[in-house]
């Protein structure tokens, strides 16, 4: 949904692409609902009955059933015949330091985005780029329904906010290699290179969806490591005039996860 571009030529000729999860062939749906499950492992922090991970990742009962009793089996889960439950093994220890050591223990990332989300009333995205694309990596709020946001989706770097906003972090010269990988005109590769500019001057990159009915904003999240990128989205009539607002709350929120603080009450 966050597919705004911001000081591109309103006239350019590269589409948004936009490429959802269950539209890749290279997909695997099992291993996508083995890390699921660990991931809600994480946020329950406690031993989970089958029934519970069913109903909290929309799962069939006996999908469910089979995915559990194979990562039993691979022991990276343990189950608990008494109390009926399951447990991740000590075989993701290691595994899971490495995450706290380079993430943080706190989920401060998760937190930013909902903070945003609830403060704006919109919906709020963190990306990262993936090739020639921006790939979302969390996501708070509730999108229109017609524009679907999921955890995953693709949208092109050439064309979308928070594809400008990861630009503008760039050299120029990183920026035109990129735009060559795109195959975009000579004309409209110093267009976004213009557009870096501004947005590096600016600290935002905002603009509307190809049919201008969503307006996004975008920011670069200061380098943290993996290069990030913190979008806001919603109906052009009401984001478009709130656009000071909201960029506003995002930077406040920006400088609190920066800081360590916790999220504003």
């Amino acid at each position: 949904m966050d597919t705004g571009g911001q000081n591109v030529a309103r006239g350019r000729t590269w589409p948004v692409r936009v490429k959802r999860p269950n539209e890749r062939r290279s997909l695997s749906r099992s291993a996508t609902r083995a890390l699921d499950v660990l991931e809600y492992f994480g946020q329950a922090r406690r031993p989970l009955r089958a029934m519970e991970i069913a109903k909290a990742l929309d799962l069939h009962p006996s999908t469910t059933n089979q995915l559990l009793k194979t990562m039993v089996d691979s022991a990276h889960l343990v189950f608990d015949a008494r109390a009926k439950t399951y447990l991740p093994s000590h075989r993701l220890a290691a595994f899971s330091a490495w995450l706290v050591e380079s993430w943080g223990g706190d989920e401060r990332l998760r937190r930013l985005v909902r903070e945003v989300a609830a403060a704006s009333g919109e919906i709020v995205t963190l990306t990262t780029p993936n090739d020639l694309f921006m790939q979302i990596l969390d996501v708070a709020g509730v999108p229109p329904t017609d524009r679907p946001t999921e955890r995953g989706l693709r949208v092109s770097v050439f064309g979308s906010a928070v594809g400008a906003a990861y630009l503008a972090t760039l050299s120029d010269a990183e920026i035109a290699r990129l735009a060559d990988r795109g195959r975009l005109p000579p004309a409209e590769i110093a267009e976004v290179l213009a557009s870096a500019a501004r947005i590096r001057a600016e600290g935002f990159a905002e603009g509307p969806s190809p049919d201008e009915a969503i307006w996004s904003l975008a920011a670069a999240l200061p380098a943290q490591g993996l290069p990030m990128v913190l979008g806001l989205a919603g109906p052009t009539t009401q984001v478009r005039p709130r656009s000071a607002e909201l960029q506003a709350i995002m930077r406040t929120a920006i400088a609190r996860w920066l800081a360590g603080e916790d999220p504003a009450p």
